[in-house]
């Protein structure tokens, strides 16, 4: 978990504060303005930031492509390239090898995932804006078929597509070979406008790419690092809600066991900063779920140990969520959340943090304090949610809950 700075009263908790800063994607480079490049200044430009990813699975070796984004080592490739390896390691373009890889984001419906690498200064790709490209626009595809690594196409952008599952996809008549999946879609500038993800089998020319900008999304959704296995336990949730939607309790039963076991995620813990001994309690709550549209969250209550006059400090947490939208879930194994320069003493250190996804930014957070002066009440759109609990196996049955409830809305299904 990351450790956010307090702007609170000293020792005081301030979580809404720490909440909205954590959910802010990391700054990432773009360029404005730039002239257009040649084919071989692009190659130049981006070369340094595509890397190879090899890889083992049961049933044999594995290459792909992606590109880095951030110098301290994140970079985004295909899910279809990481999903099934046991063991991987990314090589750089300088040929440096990273033999450990850890995964912090994953799109299961957009085939796309964010890895980190113990990476320091690397070459960054500028990120472009996917929704203001046009067809005809000249395109560059760089990465490492069959291995080769440093392989260069140039083409045009055919098309955008609607892919048919809710999301758009970049056509393009550069080429494209089994190695090349994760690698950049590149616009004239150098910048990277899409990931290639596929191409059909059955006709040349016919290549697709994932727009950037579903990307710069997922950043709204790092989640802890996890390991190759970790991940693929976490896509189990995602795999299965298909198999849910048809059978099982009604969304009435559903729903009324979701506002009955939401409220028993609590988590506990003290901690010493600033000279002062603070007592957290984090409590999930539920304020309506009798619709395919409900509002729920949890409230965090900081007080001072050996102060009980001193008020508590108080912050809300709400999630207003259209439950149709939510399309997986995951449960990582968490450190909780301390001021900066805080030791912990005594609770619950470790927690289980229970994330519901959507395709799109339709889950409303809002926050509210007890000391707005210090802490202003702040509203924001997101692609996910975050609940805690300090019971896995009860984090897991409420996320397939969440599943279930989420197919039975999109079907409509009435009470």
């Amino acid at each position: 978990m990351k450790v956010c700075q307090n702007p609170g009263r000293p020792g005081s908790l301030s979580y809404g504060s720490r909440f909205a800063v954590c959910l802010l994607a990391a700054a990432l480079p773009i360029a404005f303005g730039q002239a257009s490049l040649t084919t071989a200044q692009i190659a130049k430009r981006v070369s340094p930031s595509v890397v190879i990813i090899h890889g083992k699975t049961g049933t044999g070796d594995l290459l792909g492509s992606g590109f880095i984004i951030s110098k301290d080592g994140r970079i985004v490739t295909n899910l279809h390239v990481i999903k099934d390896l046991n063991a991987a390691r990314v090589q750089l373009a300088n040929g440096e090898v990273f033999d450990s890889l850890s995964v912090v984001a994953t799109d299961n419906l957009r085939d796309l995932a964010i890895i980190q690498i113990a990476g320091f200064n690397l070459a960054a790709l500028d990120l472009g804006n996917s929704d203001a490209v046009a067809p005809g626009e000249p395109v560059v595809i760089v990465g490492s078929p069959l291995g080769l690594e440093g392989t260069i196409t140039a083409g045009v952008l055919s098309a955008i597509r609607d892919s048919g599952e809710g999301f758009k996809v970049l056509q393009t008549d550069a080429a494209s070979n089994p190695g090349n999946s994760g690698g950049p879609l590149v616009n004239n500038k150098g910048q990277a406008i899409g990931v290639v993800s596929f191409k059909l089998l059955s006709s040349e020319g016919l290549n697709f790419a994932i727009p950037i900008n579903y990307v710069r999304g997922l950043l709204n959704a790092l989640h802890t690092p996890m390991t190759l296995e970790q991940m693929r336990s976490s896509l189990v949730g995602a795999a299965s809600m298909g198999h849910q939607e048809s059978e099982g309790p009604s969304l009435k039963e559903t729903l009324g066991w979701l506002r009955e076991k939401i409220p028993l995620g609590t988590t506990q813990y003290n901690y010493y900063a600033n000279r002062l001994t603070e007592s957290v309690n984090v409590q999930s709550a539920v304020w309506s779920l009798d619709s395919c549209a409900g509002v729920f969250g949890f409230v965090v209550a900081s007080t001072e140990k050996f102060h009980p006059e001193w008020p508590p400090s108080i912050m809300t947490v709400r999630y207003t969520v259209p439950l149709g939208v939510l399309t997986s879930t995951s449960v990582l194994h968490e450190e909780a959340a301390l001021t900066e320069g805080a030791t912990f003493i005594s609770g619950d250190r470790w927690v289980y943090g229970l994330y519901l996804f959507a395709k799109t930014k339709e889950i409303l957070a809002t926050s509210s304090s007890s000391e707005p002066s210090i802490v202003p009440s702040k509203a924001t759109s997101s692609y996910f949610l975050r609940l805690i609990f300090n019971d896995e196996n009860l984090a897991r049955r409420i996320g397939q809950a969440f599943e279930h409830a989420a197919g039975l809305c999109r079907k409509k299904e009435p009470f």
